[in-house]
């Protein structure tokens, strides 16, 4: 089997043997991973954020004036 081939055989696939959500599915999907992400990125940014306090306290401690 050639490349050429293989690239028909991978459209007619794609096309014709494939079950698709609909666009309604696929926009409710994408909205709740954009949700997510942004919400599990501002829990993470905020655990960074009580970690780096909690450094700089700490090594605030050693600090020779």
């Amino acid at each position: 089997m050639n490349f050429i081939q293989y690239i028909k055989d991978s459209f007619d696939e794609l096309n014709n043997h494939m079950t698709w959500i609909s666009k309604e599915d696929a926009q409710k999907t994408t909205v709740t991973v954009a949700v997510f992400t942004i919400l599990f990125a501002l829990a993470v940014a905020g655990i960074d954020y009580v970690f780096q306090s909690g450094l700089d306290v700490f090594f605030g401690f050693f600090k020779t004036n």
